[in-house]
């Protein structure tokens, strides 16, 4: 104790120290957690009792005028192939009900008839919308095939790039992959011709072109024109007479022979 008394500063002891209590968040967080697990827990046990609910999978026509003619004429392609096999899926359902239906009226004591009245007026309903979404998709296709494209498949509507500011991005997300081509496009393109050069073009900027029929751009590179922007923003080239594709407009000058239509188009 003396050696306390001589030493001792004299000042008070300092208090307890204030803390946040993140237990209870934390217990907060573990309960909600456990809730969203029970709910989705009862949604797939849901979707095991009822095997013939399905969502409607299939998205209405979408604006594809960012992408070059390939891109946008397979999109539509694979949109109504995807319709279609729905269509497919809806029938059978449907046929089977009506059949499950005739097995009833015909023996009661298998089943109630007029239990299956609510479940294929769904089905009916759902095909309906479904062959709806296919006509319009349908329609679409048609028009660009009729009046959208030209010589080569090119597109002729649609909106123009806005200038680059010195790069460019592609909608990577809109890129698809494809393993089969429409019957009627092969017929149409399996004997075609390579396009004649109407002129040349020399590069502005560089250009990553990683969507299908796109092609790259290095920054002062020569190419030779063989069709020339109809309008939405992508003129098609050709490099050393092997490679071909589509680059925005924005990014070339173009000079066209004095024998081709049009002008010169520059940004």
């Amino acid at each position: 104790m003396c050696v306390v008394e001589v030493y001792k500063s004299g000042f008070d002891p300092p208090g307890d120290v204030e803390f946040d209590d993140y237990s209870a968040s934390m217990r907060r967080s573990i309960s909600e957690s456990s809730y969203l697990d029970n709910r989705m827990e009862g949604r797939r046990h849901s979707r095991k009792l009822w095997p013939f609910i399905r969502k409607n999978k299939c998205s209405g026509p979408a604006d594809c005028s960012h992408l070059p003619p390939e891109q946008r004429r397979k999109k539509l392609q694979t949109r109504i192939n995807n319709i279609n096999q729905e269509i497919q899926r809806e029938r059978e359902q449907r046929d089977a009900l009506l059949k499950m239906r005739e097995v009833y009226e015909q023996n009661p004591q298998m089943g109630d008839a007029d239990s299956l009245e609510p479940r294929l007026e769904e089905v009916k309903q759902s095909l309906q919308r479904q062959e709806e979404e296919l006509t319009r998709n349908q329609e679409q296709w048609t028009g660009e095939g009729e009046t959208g494209w030209g010589q080569g498949g090119r597109w002729l509507g649609g909106q123009r790039l806005p200038s680059p500011d010195g790069s460019y991005t592609e909608d990577h997300s809109a890129e698809l992959q494809f393993k089969s081509r429409s019957s009627e496009f092969d017929d149409d393109f399996e004997d075609e011709e390579p396009l004649p050069s109407i002129g040349t073009c020399k590069s502005l900027y560089p250009f990553q072109g990683q969507n299908e029929g796109t092609l790259s751009l290095v920054e002062g590179e020569l190419l030779s024109v063989v069709e020339e922007d109809k309008g939405d923003g992508w003129t098609r080239v050709r490099r050393n007479l092997e490679e071909e594709g589509y680059v925005p407009t924005s990014y070339i000058k173009v000079f066209l022979d004095s024998s081709a239509k049009g002008a010169m188009t520059y940004i």
